[in-house]
């Protein structure tokens, strides 16, 4: 079975981030309802994936830049040339043949990002605006956007997979001189897998990235807390153990959840390890990491 890390971060999130359709002049929040009538905004794992993209892209690595297929843009399959094919997997649409046999080409992400969606019911407010007009005298055009301030939760898996290919996956792929044979699979050289996997960690737990938005404002998550879990033979149910309460008007974790995760890696022989943004955990927690330093970790497990 093979290796795994499970990141969990806990981070503030406001304004109005990856928003939803436009209804009559109003800017809507993505957001779920729960059996019980919450109202949970969150932002989708589209978007935090486009978010890091372009934070990779801005760190000189290429991207995809899609191909035009039959009108649609579609993944170009070339996991080699664009680290998002080879981190967020892909999948290239079926050419028909004149036999009218046909495969798609695809690759299984070695890295799964859920949504980052609001622990704990959330008001949304409105924030009025008006467009103006350039030129003219025109009256402005009046519109709303949907605002929130929630602690929100994303979770990521990573395998250890990265930069390592079989070959169907390759079928798009025009430049193979840097990959190496290795039984059922081709691999990227180390250097190049740890460059890939470092850059995406530093840019995910840093964080680096900048979520995108409908409005003008400027969206950055504040992380307060993450838990990262360095796994042996594959993944644990460990997500639903971080959470959080507020005592008297500050953020807590909540310490029996937190103490179950901890009996849970210790019993499956896995690494716990935590990154404390805020400090709002007792100093003597063996485990608390900085950024740089669980970077390493991960990169000499996983390689």
């Amino acid at each position: 079975m093979m290796k795994t890390v499970q990141i969990s971060i806990l981070a503030r999130v406001y304004g109005n981030v990856n928003a939803d359709e436009n209804i009559g002049n109003r800017i809507t929040l993505k957001k779920f309802y729960s059996s019980e009538g919450e109202v949970l905004p969150f932002v989708s794992a589209r978007a935090i994936k486009y978010s890091i993209r372009e934070a990779l892209k801005n760190s000189e690595f290429k991207t995809d830049p899609f191909v035009n297929e039959r009108t649609v843009l579609a993944d170009s399959g070339d996991p080699i040339t664009y680290v998002d094919n080879d981190l967020f997997g892909f999948m290239v649409p079926v050419k028909r043949e004149k036999s009218g046999k046909g495969e798609s080409i695809k690759r299984q992400a070695p890295v799964a990002i859920s949504y980052f969606k609001a622990l704990k019911n959330t008001p949304i407010s409105t924030e009025f605006g008006a467009k103006f007009p350039k030129e003219g005298d025109s009256n402005p055009t009046p519109f709303e956007v949907e605002v929130s301030d929630f602690i929100g939760k994303l979770n990521v898996l990573i395998y250890d997979y990265i930069g390592k290919f079989k070959e169907q996956e390759l079928k798009n792929v025009k430049n193979k001189e840097n990959l190496e044979k290795n039984g059922d699979f081709y691999v990227l050289k180390k250097e190049e897998r740890e460059k890939r996997l470092g850059k995406f960690l530093e840019i995910l737990l840093t964080p680096k990235y900048v979520l995108p938005r409908r409005s003008n404002s400027l969206n950055i998550p504040e992380y307060i807390i993450a838990i990262i879990v360095l796994n042996k033979k594959g993944v644990l149910p460990i997500y639903q153990y971080l959470d959080y309460v507020i005592k008297d008007g500050k953020i807590e974790i909540n310490k029996e959840k937190f103490e179950k995760l901890e009996s849970l890696c210790k019993n499956s022989e896995s690494e716990l390890y935590i990154i404390d943004y805020e400090n709002i955990l007792n100093e003597n927690i063996e485990n608390k990491i900085d950024v740089n330093t669980v970077i390493q970790k991960i990169k000499e497990h996983l390689l």
